[in-house]
């Protein structure tokens, strides 16, 4: 199946009732030699989401944060397609990315929609400016070149559909007393996912490839230059990679429980840690997720 036939289908089918990892870790537990060791779990391992921390935000908040993402993806791809995209020899991709800006599109309208639905006015996009520089040339330039250079381009782009899909999966638990909402959220997800999987893609294939994985791994190459955010430690603690949300090999039941993988996946099943870590997506907090937002606008 072609990419472009995929991202139809995955914009118009229905969202899981459960999020679901994707990747070789879990596709081991369904093999006949893990089935024995996997009835040791506890079911509620595949009802478990991640905890949200102490906070006093609602599914309005988590709209309002997820529409300003859409936007910056919006602004992104459309300032792309006429620049460094708008180049002859990026005519092959091209329809790849008019379908992806053309599904943001449809992603922003509905969260716009259903801020009106709610009584509120939905905020107007701000003006997004990925050299970093916030619409000031004074200020130094944190992204250069990304309009104008195709390899460039496409780390940005990697980086900020990651932080993406990890923003969706920090919010999801705010939607949990709405279903038909939570469902929604839950399919833009999965879309966000596949836009950064083929991103990667491209970076691999590209002119100058680049040896990434399809998921975030901590054997990827670290982005130069990396879109930073405020370490979760807080403080004067300095600024982290959105990829260092990535590296916990340790997932929790909602009680706290440690899943034992360890346990459950032996032998001939035995995966290395890493592997763990990889079949996961991590959430990125709304701290974070927010001082992303504001790098660009």
């Amino acid at each position: 199946m072609n990419f472009l036939s995929l991202l139809d289908r995955l914009s118009t089918v229905d969202a899981p009732s459960a999020a679901a990892p994707r990747r070789d870790l879990l596709r081991q537990l369904g093999q006949a030699g893990a089935r024995a060791a996997v009835a040791a779990v506890p079911l509620a391992l595949a009802l478990a989401t991640p905890a949200l921390a102490a906070t006093t935000n609602t599914s309005l908040d988590a709209t309002v944060l997820l529409l300003k993402l859409e936007d910056l993806l919006v602004a992104l791809y459309t300032q792309a397609l006429a620049t460094v995209l708008a180049n002859p020899a990026q005519a092959a991709v091209r329809p790849n990315f008019q379908l992806i800006l053309q599904q943001q599109q449809g992603h922003a309208q509905f969260l716009r929609a259903t801020l009106a639905t709610a009584g509120l006015t939905p905020p107007t996009a701000p003006a997004f400016d990925f050299s970093g520089r916030r619409n000031n040339a004074a200020n130094p330039e944190l992204f250069p070149g990304v309009m104008s250079d195709y390899n460039a381009f496409l780390q940005l782009a990697q980086q900020l559909e990651d932080a993406s899909a990890s923003s969706y999966l920090g919010q999801i638990g705010f939607f949990a007393s709405d279903k038909q909402l939570l469902s929604a959220v839950l399919r833009m997800q999965l879309v966000e996912a596949r836009h950064a999987s083929h991103l990667r893609t491209l970076r691999r294939t590209s002119p100058s490839p680049i040896a990434v994985k399809s998921w975030p791994s901590t054997a990827d190459p670290a982005p130069s230059p990396a879109v930073l955010v405020p370490s979760p430690a807080g403080g004067s603690n300095a600024p982290v990679g959105i990829y260092s949300f990535e590296a916990n090999e340790t997932q929790r039941l909602g009680n706290n429980t440690v899943v034992p993988f360890p346990t459950v996946l032996t032998g001939a099943n035995a995966v290395q840690f890493r592997s763990i870590a990889e079949a996961f997506d991590e959430p990125l907090p709304t701290a974070q997720a927010t001082a992303l937002l504001a790098i660009f606008g």
